[in-house]
């Protein structure tokens, strides 16, 4: 008699609270080599992912022995009134509400992998959690958890694409579930909606446009995506909203996932004046912490700019003497939109003559030329 069956973890899964459960062959990825050599040469990976595609496609490099993967999908969509506390607020992606996701997934995928370990003597685990270079989507389509949306997104009939996604390697085999045909149809409204025309084509993303990665990528911006970056500091959610199948989507309660300190429409002058300690008490317990605070204040700084917020102009002045080149770079930039011509661009070329990072440096005599005319 078997140690376990899929039906048991299934029902363990949900008693702590987990949304979906599925199960994949370790191979599910092999055929995707191709594919991924494509993306690269065509331009469409992003700075975040793992450059080694053998790595990607892969599950022996974490976890030697194994054969099955575990995939798990946690829904967060969570239900809660968005409210609007000031006009100059910046947006923050639903992904990022609430407690850091990494660690909400990891707890429960440790209970879960304990209770295997409990049941089945010599059973080797590792369990993940978007930090890795595993196709995690990929395994999650071949699990049946949902089928691939036009946007790239995993959408399931219940929960739409709101879902965090978590995989357990293990050295046991289960015969793996079936994958989903899309139900996505005729429908092109995530490809559409997108500000940046991310989505090339139906499941084809370039990364490198997607304001999602545009928010936490390092140093400067292209200057053509700054203005649809619009109001958003973290992450991007619009191709979700546009999603017939989120619109009808489960709604969960979820107290890790409901905002607390970091608000879904936090006021841009909180952001702009933060000092460390504010940072780790309002971005600190959640998921768009990692990119740390000046990420998160030139975003800002470029919201003031995008919805041409006046009140933003001091805070942003103080911002020129920031320790950080980024942030030092992005005040010139932005105070050339925002303020008085002649005044401000004697105060840049002050700062210009004293500044030794070229990046920064860069960004001022761009600023001055604007506002030269």
């Amino acid at each position: 008699m078997d140690c376990i069956s899929k039906k048991e973890i299934k029902k363990f899964a949900q008693q702590i609270g987990i949304d979906l459960v599925g199960f994949a062959s370790p191979d599910c990825l092999k055929n995707y080599k191709n594919f991924l050599e494509e993306r690269k040469n065509l331009g469409y990976s992003c700075s975040i992912e793992e450059r080694d595609i053998q790595k990607r496609i892969s599950p022996e490099f974490i976890l030697p022995e194994v054969k099955s993967i575990i995939a798990i999908a946690l829904s967060y969509n969570v239900e809660y009134e968005v409210k609007y506390y000031s006009r100059s607020f910046g947006i923050v992606s639903r992904s990022s509400w609430g407690i850091d996701y990494h660690k909400v997934l990891k707890e429960k995928m440790e209970k879960l992998c304990e209770f295997i370990r409990s049941r089945c003597q010599g059973v080797k685990t590792a369990f993940l959690v978007d930090n890795n270079p595993l196709l995690e989507r990929t395994i999650a389509y071949h699990a049946g958890i949902g089928w691939f949306g036009k946007n790239g997104l995993i959408i399931n009939d219940e929960y739409g694409s709101y879902i965090f996604l978590g995989e357990i390697l293990i050295n046991k085999y289960f015969a793996p579930d079936t994958p989903q045909k899309s139900k996505c149809g005729d429908c092109e409204l995530c490809i559409k909606a997108c500000p940046t025309k991310a989505i090339v084509k139906p499941y084809i993303v370039n990364a490198n446009r997607c304001l999602s990665y545009v928010t936490v990528k390092k140093g400067e911006i292209e200057e053509d995506l700054l203005r649809k970056l619009g109001r958003k500091i973290y992450g991007c959610d619009t191709c979700q909203e546009v999603c017939p199948f989120n619109k009808k989507a489960k709604k969960v309660k979820r107290q890790e996932f409901t905002p607390d300190k970091l608000l879904p429409r936090h006021d841009l002058i909180e952001i702009l004046n933060m000092t460390n300690k504010d940072f780790k008490e309002i971005f600190g317990p959640t998921s768009s912490s990692w990119r740390g605070k000046s990420i998160i204040i030139r975003n800002a700084i470029i919201a003031c700019v995008n919805i041409g917020e006046k009140t933003c102009v001091e805070p942003i002045k103080n911002l020129l003497k920031s320790q950080s080149p980024i942030i030092r770079g992005y005040s010139a930039w932005a105070l050339s939109y925002l303020c008085d011509k002649e005044k401000i661009a004697e105060e840049i070329k002050e700062l210009l003559v004293k500044e030794r990072d070229e990046f920064a440096k860069e960004m001022m005599i761009k600023a001055i030329n604007r506002l030269k005319g």
